[in-house]
């Protein structure tokens, strides 16, 4: 299920947003040296904080009391945090359990547009861009909007809104006799399913739910007039209007349309696709006129029905949901029946494939009459084969005790963050029972973690701006497609190099600034990258001429 695109755009084109893209790299490729130079300084920093704080951490021997002697000092213990709050979920007040952590993660079953992009290179240097659409159903964290959408016939809807993503922490919790900071609370992990079971859940979703450990679905619901109405709309009744007569129109030659009396809109008539328009009257001419999307079509001639209309309308309810054009009233003219939009126009509804259709100026939507099939446990949703705008809604919890170790400074009852000499802080937690060593070595790792992911984005930013700085030159060369290949090649060699040196040369000069001593070895690996490249310049430059001997 896919389709595609092809476009195409011109060689000058391609080269004017190259040159464009000099300034954009650029930027990238100087916003990398600060990130590179404040990165070592932030390693170092946070590493000297780290030895020094565990140079001056006291291991406690109980969390049980509070010892006066050590106020004010970075402390270590270990015990089990403990809370007697309980977390009660506003939406779902059944949800409720003593924890200090309640979470709920809502995702949507939707239609999802994939896109990819193929580029071929013409002679001339215009490059054909290739992109394939194509659509999957998917779990997604947010509602996808399907009105942008490529291909038609891949309309999202939600069964359920108005509940999102939510985090709550208890505000009490306890290690021994000291209490935990609001920043400890939301460092504290290991998150379990809640159970579900026996939740009792609110009765707007009677019929429509079903449970699967600790995760809700949630279907249609299971009649159309259910639905929450827009703007205050009371559900009406469906209206069974007799056709009176029939008229012909210039734009359909040999067609007799019905025209039809609504208290409402007036005079309506009956497109031959079953979608109701306007007819406006014109006294003074004495001449008629079919509105068709603001287009006038002359009414040429008139008659009487000479067979009166059905008089038994469709059993369908006063009304239902349609795809993008929200809940509408139904209308019943005979045995057909429509939804009135809101520029008072009436759209046939019509059975497809086991389910009804309206079309809206020639786009099928899906008109939610029955609104979902009733799964074996007798609701309208079934989690082994979820619908589009199914709903599912997950809830994990941090249990009311939970193992932790802490190194943080006392302060009476409570901790406050260790400030080292250069001002950074030490505040750890970590989960489980932990020695001072362990945990001190834990924060050294992510500390190291932490510089090298930094590092490589840095490195990475300079690769990507001296790529976009020397785009031109392999862009004019694709005016043979194999040239600007190699011109491109040669770029990537050359981006990689060179950002290679600057980064070396930022991260000495930074280790220069705060660690002489390996900013020196920096310097000199930078230094053996230049030599290596010079070599291989040489060795690769053809050699000269040998001169002709003398006579």
């Amino acid at each position: 299920m896919a389709i595609e695109e092809v476009t195409t755009e011109s060689w000058g084109s391609r080269l004017g947003g190259s040159f464009k893209g000099i300034l954009t790299g650029g930027v990238i490729f100087l916003a990398a040296i600060p990130l590179l130079f404040w990165n070592e300084g932030r390693a170092v920093k946070t590493a000297k904080a780290l030895e020094e704080g565990e140079a001056a951490c006291v291991a406690l021997p109980t969390a049980d009391s509070i010892d006066p002697q050590y106020e004010g000092k970075l402390v270590h213990l270990t015990g089990n945090a403990v809370t007697q709050d309980t977390l009660t979920d506003g939406f779902f007040p059944g949800i409720s359990l003593k924890a200090i952590e309640l979470s709920r993660r809502v995702e949507y079953y939707q239609w999802v547009e994939s896109e990819s992009t193929r580029e071929e290179k013409q002679v001339g240097g215009s490059v054909k861009k290739i992109t394939t659409y194509s659509y999957s159903k998917k779990w997604v964290s947010e509602p996808e909007d399907s009105s942008s959408f490529k291909e038609a016939g891949h309309d999202n809807i939600v069964h359920y809104t108005g509940v999102e993503n939510e985090n709550q922490n208890a505000t009490n919790v306890t290690l021994g006799a000291f209490t935990l900071t609001p920043r400890q609370i939301s460092s504290i992990s290991g998150d379990k399913p809640v159970d579900l079971k026996d939740v009792t859940l609110p009765q707007e979703l009677t019929g429509r739910t079903a449970v699967s450990g600790n995760v809700l679905y949630i279907g249609a619901p299971a009649s159309a007039t259910s639905m929450p109405l827009p703007n205050g709309m009371q559900p009406g009744v469906a209206q069974q209007l007799p056709a009176s007569m029939y008229v012909t129109v210039d734009s359909y030659p040999g067609q007799q349309l019905l025209v039809l009396d609504d208290p409402t809109c007036g005079a309506l008539i009956q497109g031959p696709t079953g979608e109701m328009y306007p007819m406006v009257a014109d006294e003074a001419a004495q001449t008629a006129y079919m509105m068709v999307n603001n287009t006038q079509r002359t009414v040429t001639g008139y008659g009487d029905l000479t067979t009166p209309a059905p008089t038994m309308p469709m059993q369908l309810p006063g009304l239902i949901n349609v795809d993008r054009l929200g809940v509408l009233p139904v209308v019943c003219f005979g045995d057909k029946a429509y939804v009135r939009t809101a520029d008072n126009r009436l759209l046939l509804i019509k059975p497809w494939q086991n389910q009804y259709m309206v079309s809206n100026n020639g786009v099928m939507l899906r008109a939610h009459i029955n609104l979902a099939p009733t799964a074996a446990n007798g609701s309208t949703v079934n989690p082994g084969a979820p619908e589009v705008g199914d709903v599912r809604i997950t809830w994990t919890y941090i249990p009311d005790t939970v193992a932790i170790s802490v190194a943080s400074c006392q302060m009476g009852n409570t901790f406050t963050p260790y400030v080292a000499e250069n001002g950074y802080k030490v505040d750890l937690l970590q989960m489980g029972t932990r020695s001072k060593d362990l945990m001190f070595q834990a924060a050294k790792d992510g500390n190291t973690m932490w510089t090298w992911i930094l590092r490589l984005v840095g490195w990475f930013m300079m690769y990507i701006g001296i790529g976009m700085i020397l785009k031109p030159l392999s862009v004019l060369g694709d005016v043979l497609p194999i040239i600007g290949n190699i011109l491109e090649f040669g770029i990537s060699i050359i981006s990689f190099f060179v950002s290679s040196i600057v980064a070396l040369v930022v991260i000495s000069i930074a280790w220069l600034f705060y660690r002489p001593l390996l900013g020196i070895v920096l310097l000199a690996a930078a230094g053996g990258l230049v030599w290596l490249l010079i070599k291989r310049k040489k060795k690769s430059a053809p050699a000269a001429p040998a001169e002709a001997p003398a006579e």
